[in-house]
């Protein structure tokens, strides 16, 4: 008997991944017992809004952050690092595809 194959494509929404993102970052600083404001001072941000817009979804943190942000929260920054790649990942297929459609 042949094996099945899944033909359903499912699509990744890059701001629900962001989220994701977001939830993870807010639960483990929760977890810290830390405020936004702790932990954007602990990362070297003079104003909270960063963590804020993280956690909401609205950006994501930059790269060379990530090893901070993983041992102040004691994760692994394997984590956080598949976290944005999943991201950039799917940011890249969207952009392909609306690219794709224009020239279709």
């Amino acid at each position: 008997m042949a094996k099945k194959v899944r033909t359903t494509k499912t699509k990744r929404d890059p701001k629900r991944i962001r989220e994701n993102l977001g939830t993870f970052l807010k639960d483990k600083r929760l977890k810290k017992g830390y405020s936004q404001a702790d932990f954007a001072a602990k990362l070297g941000y003079a104003s909270p809004q960063f963590v804020s817009d993280w956690e909401r979804g609205v950006s994501s943190p930059p790269m060379k952050k990530l090893p901070e942000i993983a041992s102040e929260l004691n994760v692994k920054i394997d984590v956080l690092f598949e976290l944005l790649v999943d991201l950039a990942t799917n940011q890249l297929r969207e952009n392909l595809n609306e690219e794709f459609k224009k020239i279709s």
